[in-house]
């Protein structure tokens, strides 16, 4: 898996000049390996295309008095406290705003629904399950809500992801959608995870903050387990 990702990044690497760096993996993920020895954790959804779209519709007002954050992930497998937690963090690089409060509810290993609040007034709501069927690719859905207007990462009127091309042949339904335009053969998770690569070996600044909001990801999933088992709000 690395070795592939790797590949993909050297070739980002010699097209523009930027430093050394390798993907490796770590305990919570993908972390990459800088040539001074440093580790930064990856956060792959930071640097996803729809959301970064997402971002410059709130930085950029398009929005007016954004008030709530309404995601929901569904995946078949897979820890919903971490999904959880790593969904705050994307609503936290939207709003560009630290986490104030969160209120969990928790199904044992199956969902978790989070309420957060969030330092400049904005809210959250997450809704996180992993009892897909085996085999089935994750859904997802984020929506942003403000005094005037609503942007989501989904066609609105469709409940699953959409692919750019479906073909149906003797061997049954096959589909396609390229994400980047330099990057092929990869999974368009893997296509993230080599751009979150790039990103920080082009922007050094990165790996401080994303190391710090990887810190902050594990904070909030170690919060949705108290705020479950004490059934109050925690804050931070």
């Amino acid at each position: 898996m690395c070795e592939k990702l790797n590949a993909s990044l050297d070739f980002l690497r010699d097209k523009y000049g930027c430093p050394a760096g390798m993907i490796v993996a770590g305990s919570e993920g993908f972390e990459l390996a800088l040539s001074n020895g440093k580790k930064v954790v990856l956060l792959p959804w930071r640097v996803e295309r729809r959301f970064v779209e997402l971002k410059k519709i709130v930085d950029g007002k398009t929005l007016e008095d954004v008030s709530t954050f309404r995601f929901a992930h569904f995946t078949a497998g897979g820890d919903p406290v971490k999904l959880a937690a790593k969904e705050l963090d994307l609503a936290v690089f939207l709003a560009n705003s630290p986490v104030r409060q969160i209120f969990a509810v928790r199904n044992g290993d199956s969902a978790c629904n989070i309420l957060a609040s969030l330092e400049n007034g904005m809210s959250a709501s997450v809704e996180c399950g992993t009892r897909l069927p085996a085999g089935t690719e994750a859904m997802d859905r984020h929506e942003i809500i403000a005094r005037r207007g609503v942007a989501s990462d989904r066609v609105v009127d469709t409940q699953v992801p959409q692919s750019s091309i479906y073909t149906w042949t003797d061997s049954g339904l096959r589909t396609y959608t390229d994400v980047d335009t330099e990057l092929f053969g990869l999974t368009n998770e893997q296509v993230w995870v080599v751009r979150a690569a790039f990103a920080v070996l082009m922007k050094p600044a990165l790996a401080e903050e994303w190391n710090h909001a990887a810190a902050a990801v594990r904070k909030y999933a170690t919060a949705i387990v108290a705020s479950d088992a004490d059934n109050k709000p925690v804050i931070f």
